[in-house]
Parts: C-alpha cells; structure tokens; sequence
C-alpha cells in the first residue's frame, strides 16, 4: 500500500488526500473531516515540490481516518460499480480490478479480501468483499448478492456481524 501511495503521489504530481477530496469525496457529498496521513517525514520530492507521501495502513500514525458513513458512501460507490447518483466518479473498469483474485492469493484483489470461496470468512455470505483496517477492527463489507453496505469501526466479531445483517437481509432477484 505504501509503495502503491507514493507511486500515485508522483503520477498525480499532487498529494493523495487532494486527488481524493477531488475526485472521491466531494462528488460522494462526504464530509469534511476526514484526514489521510502519512508517516512523519514521508514525502517525495515532484519537479522539485515536496509533497507529502501519505499511507495505507493507521499503524504509527499514518492511515484514512474517516467516519463509518464517509466509508459506507465509498463501499456505495464500488457497489453501484463506479456510479454515483446520476454521474460516474470512477470507471467501472477500476471497480472489476479491485475485485480481480490476484494469482498469488486468489482470496485478496487490489486491497480487498474476497469471501467466493468463503475462505476469509465462512460464515459470510460468498461474494462478499471487504476492506479491513486498524487491525482489523474497521471493516468495509459489500454485498453484491444482498445490494448491501455494512460500515462497522472498532468491531470485535466481524464475521457474527456479517453474518447476522446477511441473514436478516433476502438476496435480490438478481442474485437469482
């Protein structure tokens, strides 16, 4: 994640949280109070502006830190494959890669676990995705199958958590 975010820092030639105000939260309608921090003295210097490198993880200070609505609007997002309302704020084509088994770890795409084979977590409903972090006490889950969206921080039992909501919420007719 960590290389991912520099290699983006110097793509974009501008900072991540700046490209994700731009891009993602603001068309989303997200608040203002979320922050993206990197590690102390991480930035990269792009046609000679130092520009701060943020990270993928919370682990020493650096992370997302954002609200569990701000969270359930992106998980909206991947589900609706990119749409947002009426507009796409992301291709659908990025959304299908997040979700891609990687060839090494068939259960894991791009920093999403994968429930299709229920190996993450058998009680889950299969076709699960998910986003963890903080050690795994936030987690992002979307559910294809059910056109769900769970947003949970600081959980202790996410699989009883998504375990419960799947079995209260019906699979839509598309889920056949």
């Amino acid at each position: 994640m960590n290389l991912a975010a520099l290699a983006l820092t110097v793509l974009f030639r501008r900072p991540l949280p700046d490209v994700l105000r731009s891009r993602i939260t603001e068309p989303l309608g997200a608040s203002s109070s979320w922050s993206w921090h990197g590690y102390a003295g991480s930035v990269v210097d792009v046609g000679g502006r130092r520009l701060p490198v943020v990270s993928g993880g919370a682990h020493g200070g650096g992370g997302l830190w954002t609200s569990a609505l701000d969270l359930a609007r992106i998980g909206q997002l991947c589900l609706r494959g990119g749409r947002w309302g009426e507009g796409r704020v992301v291709s659908r084509r990025w959304v299908d890669e997040l979700w891609t088994p990687c060839r090494v770890k068939p259960n894991y795409g791009l920093s999403w676990w994968l429930n299709d084979d229920r190996t993450v977590w058998p009680q889950a409903p299969a076709s699960g995705r998910c986003a963890r972090g903080n050690g795994g006490s936030h987690l992002l889950w979307i559910g294809p199958a059910r056109d769900l969206v769970i947003s949970s921080r600081w959980g202790t039992d996410v699989e009883a958590l998504l375990a419960a909501v799947s079995r209260a919420v019906e699979p839509g007719p598309a889920a056949g």
